[in-house]
């Protein structure tokens, strides 16, 4: 019986070692667990509205307000004349973030979620506007237009590299993002790696080789120019990765 046992034994190792050798596609097995969105919780996480105010945050305006444990940001009836944005008084470097948010408004409405944030005064091409903008990553929230390019889930850098434009796959948000309601971001910025979630799916993953990018800096929430809209986030958390 023990024969047997050692001859079964050895024979099903040479399967996994032929396996192994001749199927190198397994490889990704170990890469698998990368698609699943980070829970961002337990004992290192950080709850980044708490006492139901702005301690905390940098608030731009009057525009922006917390209610019922959750940050609103709206323009009213009027449309800004520049965008403004709520950054966290904390920076951060390597980490996982999640949050759940609400875009509505008219045609034009736009949100999103910026990190390693550094500002800087930038002046329109035509030199007619200057303000305060953030240097580092967008997760775009822009209005979902299936019949265009769909700017949700995209990644940029629009203000400091307008270059940088990396588009999340149109399929994919369509059948992920619910327009108008809540949906789940989450984001993981690793060194140069930078991954997004909507609703647990993953619609982006990017390495950015540039070196000029951002590396560390503030979160921040935006409001949008020249539309009439209000964004609603609730759920903010963040952890720190080593």
């Amino acid at each position: 019986m023990m024969k047997r046992i050692t001859n079964a034994t050895n024979t099903l190792t040479r399967v996994v070692v032929f396996l192994i050798l001749a199927l190198p596609h397994f490889s990704f097995a170990v890469q698998s667990n990368d698609a699943v969105e980070p829970g961002v919780k337990g004992k290192d996480t950080i709850e980044l509205l708490t006492t139901n105010n702005f301690s905390g945050w940098k608030v731009p305006s009057t525009n922006w307000s917390v209610v019922d444990n959750t940050i609103i940001g709206s323009t009213g009836n009027k449309k800004l004349s520049t965008p403004e944005w709520l950054y966290t008084k904390q920076r951060f470097k390597n980490f996982e973030f999640t949050c759940d948010v609400k875009l509505t408004g008219d045609d034009r409405r736009n949100t999103g979620i910026y990190f390693r944030v550094n500002t800087f005064i930038f002046k329109s091409a035509r030199g007619n506007k200057s303000f305060e903008a953030p240097s580092g990553y967008e997760f775009d929230l822009a209005r979902h237009n299936p019949e265009k390019h769909n700017f949700w889930g995209a990644l940029g850098d629009w203000f400091s590299r307008k270059k940088l434009r990396i588009f999340a796959d149109q399929n994919l948000i369509s059948n992920t993002y619910t327009p108008q309601e809540w949906n789940r971001l989450t984001i993981r910025a690793r060194d140069k790696r930078i991954e997004y979630w909507i609703n647990g799916i993953k619609v982006m993953d990017y390495i950015d080789e540039d070196p000029n990018a951002s590396r560390e800096g503030n979160i921040g929430f935006q409001l949008h120019d020249g539309t009439v809209m209000r964004v609603a986030y609730k759920n903010i958390r963040v952890r720190k990765l080593n």
